[in-house]
């Protein structure tokens, strides 16, 4: 028997060619594809590495932004006084007073009553003063210009710009806020006049006059009578200025010739007299620390500075010396060490250690980056550092 062998259909050339022509156009497909999504890719490549690069930019813009709004404030300050010229010492006197207090300070434990002045700051009834004036206070009495008086509330108080809030119910009807008058003290130039109201040795009322002698003063908390740990730090950015100032004028506002608050008076040298009382130079928290410090002091009671954890010498001209770090803080976290020459902060010159405290004091919370350039041994490098919060 014969085993019956299949049958094969002849394949049709025309299919196989059909195929192959599809396979073909399939490849070509796929190729243009790859070659897309390859551009797709390497386009994307391009535009990350240009993200990063705008992105590593943003603290040097942010420096430069802040530093064009300060020539622009002052740029419109001087049109505005250029506009409407100084008023007199009457004139600002006359929209001041009002506002100005007398703070009597009954201390915890007894003793002596401190006196100080404060201005009111807003329609809630804040009232802006000197941190000395109203510490370890058991009862703060405000005197307002018409006489009548209250017993006030500590809302917050901060030892490093030696600021406070305090509060009364209820205002008199005349005491205008303050608050809206505050001057960027950015701007300040040596030789603007100036205008203190204040109750010196409990001369309610009083008003003297003179110019900026300087800006940007650091003075050390342990010369101002405030113990360690707070007095190893500094009170930097200072306007110094050469109105009669003496005992009781703690608190109360400087003015400049167009009736704005430029700061807060709060110290006096007194040379080696063993007197205290008015020698030629006075101190007063600049604005800008008023700007900064009391919505803090108003909202949570506290204000909390920039932390760096170094210390360095003031008697260099060409960076800031790193003297010493702190163990664990954000320096030695940053990779600082000691003997490093800080050069920069965020793209700003510093040619002397306060530079950079100033800076951070101005435009610096707790937990803002900061890009440091550094001379080491000669060489500039870069480091990024995170800011911390100064302890107590």
């Amino acid at each position: 028997m014969t085993r019956v062998k299949p049958s094969r259909s002849p394949v049709d050339k025309r299919i196989v060619a059909g195929l192959i022509v599809v396979c073909l156009l399939l490849a070509g497909l796929l190729v243009a594809v790859y070659v897309d999504l390859k551009a797709d890719i390497a386009s994307l490549e391009s535009e990350n590495s240009k993200l990063s690069s705008e992105f590593s930019q943003l603290p040097n813009l942010s420096s430069t932004v802040e530093s064009e709004i300060s020539r622009l404030e002052s740029l419109e300050r001087q049109s505005y006084i250029n506009q409407t010229g100084n008023l007199t010492a009457v004139q600002i006197y006359n929209q001041t007073v009002p506002s100005v207090v007398l703070i009597d300070n009954q201390p915890k434990g007894g003793g002596s009553t401190i006196e100080g002045t404060g201005f009111v700051y807003d329609t809630q009834g804040d009232i802006i003063t000197n941190n000395h004036v109203v510490e370890n206070a058991a009862t703060v009495t405000v005197t307002f210009f018409d006489g009548s008086s209250q017993t006030a509330q500590v809302r917050g108080t901060d030892v490093y710009s030696d600021l406070a809030v305090i509060r009364v119910q209820s205002l008199p009807a005349q005491a205008a806020p303050l608050g809206p008058r505050i001057r960027n003290s950015t701007s300040l130039m040596v030789g603007e006049p100036v205008y203190a109201i204040g109750n010196p040795f409990g001369l309610t009322s009083s008003m003297t006059s003179g110019i900026v002698s300087q800006v940007g003063r650091v003075l050390s908390l342990s010369s101002l009578g405030v113990p360690a740990p707070e007095g190893n730090y500094e009170i930097v950015d200072v306007v110094q200025f050469d109105a009669s100032i003496n005992p009781g004028n703690s608190g109360g506002p400087l003015l400049d010739g167009a009736g704005d608050v430029i700061g807060v008076t709060f110290a006096i040298e007194t040379g080696n007299t063993g007197v205290n009382a008015f020698i030629g130079i006075a101190y007063a928290v600049p604005s800008i620390f008023l700007l900064r410090v009391i919505p803090a002091l108003n909202s949570t009671g506290h204000y909390y500075h920039p932390y760096v954890g170094i210390e360095y010498s003031s008697n260099f001209t060409d960076g800031l010396h790193i003297s010493a770090i702190v163990a664990g803080g954000p320096a030695d976290k940053a990779g600082l060490r000691v003997g490093d020459i800080i050069k920069q902060v965020d793209n700003v010159q510093v040619k002397r250690g306060d530079d950079l405290v100033i800076y951070l004091e101005r435009y610096k919370s707790p937990s803002d980056t900061i890009n440091l350039k550094i001379d080491r041994n000669t060489s500039i490098i870069e480091k990024t550092l995170t800011l911390g919060s100064r302890p107590s």
